[in-house]
């Protein structure tokens, strides 16, 4: 599979839900790789050796808690899905490149909650928090 099929795939079975769109998962792939090249580049290549696996859940939650490079991706790849945004390895956070992004993020779609920024949104606040 391609890298960004394959990155598609490792974010439905991170986040347990399919089918993302492919886009976002682009998007997502470009983003993280900015900042995490080889940590993703790994977080990827470890979702390979264990898609054959029975259970490739179990294997990838076993490999990445072993790991602590993993875990981290693992986690800002989750935070990106879920709320469109992350944290760079020098712990400031990374907002949607978009307002409408937040739109794409699972947060939303799952349960109909906006997400928090803890970075400032481009283009400044959303309709829900109008700046005084």
């Amino acid at each position: 599979m391609p890298h960004a099929a394959d990155f598609r795939a490792l974010s439905e079975l991170l986040t347990g839900q399919t089918p993302l769109d492919q886009a976002t998962a682009d998007a997502h792939r470009i983003r993280l790789e900015t900042h995490y090249p080889a940590a993703v580049a790994r977080l990827i290549d470890t979702y390979r050796t264990v898609a054959a696996e029975i259970d490739p859940a179990a294997a990838l939650f076993a490999a990445v808690n072993a790991d602590p490079e993993l875990a981290r991706i693992a986690r800002e790849t989750l935070a990106i899905w879920y709320s469109a945004q992350f944290t760079r390895p020098d712990n400031t956070q990374v907002g949607p490149e978009t307002p409408a992004r937040y739109r794409d993020a699972l947060i939303w779609q799952v349960i109909r909650a906006h997400p928090l920024s803890a970075a400032p949104v481009p283009g400044g606040y959303g309709y829900w928090a109008q700046h005084p």
